[in-house]
C-alpha cells in the first residue's frame, strides 16, 4: 500500500482550533475507510499523494456544514450500500438530514402534532421531545391563533434545527438556549446599525447635506473640511 496516499489534511504546520482539528481528523479517517474498503477503487481514483490532497480540500469545502460525527456515519452507512467506491455526491447526499432516519416525524406532521396536542407540557406523550420544544420556541399563541401558511415556515425552521442537533447527538435544550439568544444579539445590533444610521442622516441634514445625493455630500463634507 502507498504511504502517500494516508496523507493527513491540515499538515500545513499552521496551528488548528479544537473543532478544526476534529473536522481534519474526520476528513482523514473517511479517506482511510474508503482507502481500505476499495483498495483497488481508490488507487485508481487518487494515484498519487497530489490527487489525494486535492481530493480532501474539495470534500472539506463541500462538506463543513455538516458536524464530522454526521460525516463519520454517513461514510459508514456508504461503505455498506455500494459495492462501489462512494463518491463526494454520494456522501452529501447521506449527510443530510433525513427525518425518519432520526425516529422523527416529518415537518407538517410534527406541527400538526403540536398544533392538535391537548396540553403543552414536556410529560404529555409527544412522537419526540423535538415536536414539544420547537412549539415551545416557536410559541404556542402564535401556534394557535396564527394561520398555518404564517406559522408552519417558523415551526418548520425550529423544528429543522432541532432535528439537526438530535442527529448530531447535540444538547437540544442548550442549543435552542444559544439560539435564541445569537438571534436576539444579531437583532439588537440590527437596531443599533439602524439608530446610527438614523442620527448620521439627521446630522448630515442639520448641516445642509442631502444624505441621498453622494456627490452632493462629498462636495459638502469637503467644504466643511476644507479639502
Amino acid at each position: 500500500m502507498a504511504t502517500g496516499i494516508r496523507q493527513d489534511v491540515g499538515n500545513n504546520g499552521q496551528t488548528m482550533s479544537p473543532a478544526g482539528a476534529e473536522f481534519a481528523d474526520t476528513m482523514n479517517a473517511v479517506f482511510l475507510l474508503l482507502e481500505d474498503a476499495y483498495p483497488l477503487r481508490f488507487r485508481r481514483a487518487f494515484p498519487d499523494d497530489e490527487t489525494v490532497a486535492r481530493a480532501k480540500r474539495v470534500w472539506s469545502s463541500a462538506l463543513n456544514k455538516y458536524t464530522p460525527r454526521r460525516i463519520f456515519m454517513a461514510t459508514r452507512k456508504a461503505l455498506g450500500a455500494s459495492q462501489f467506491l462512494p463518491d463526494l455526491g454520494d456522501i452529501c447526499k447521506l449527510c443530510k438530514l433525513r427525518y425518519d432516519e432520526a425516529g422523527l416525524k416529518e415537518p407538517l406532521q410534527a406541527y400538526y402534532e403540536a398544533c392538535h396536542a391537548p396540553v403543552q407540557s414536556r410529560d404529555y406523550a409527544w412522537s419526540h421531545i423535538a415536536v414539544y420544544l420547537a412549539a415551545r420556541t416557536t410559541g404556542w399563541t402564535m401556534l394557535r391563533s396564527e394561520e398555518q401558511r404564517t406559522v408552519f415556515p417558523v415551526f418548520e425552521r425550529n423544528y429543522e434545527i432541532l432535528s439537526n442537533r438530535v442527529l448530531d447527538g447535540e444538547d437540544l435544550e442548550a442549543s435552542i438556549l444559544t439560539g435564541i439568544e445569537d438571534g436576539r444579539r444579531k437583532e439588537a445590533s440590527r437596531r443599533a446599525e439602524e439608530v446610527a444610521c438614523q442620527q448620521q442622516r439627521a446630522a448630515m441634514v442639520d448641516q445642509g447635506i442631502d444624505p441621498d445625493n453622494g456627490v452632493s455630500a462629498r462636495s459638502r463634507l469637503k467644504g466643511i473640511l476644507n479639502i
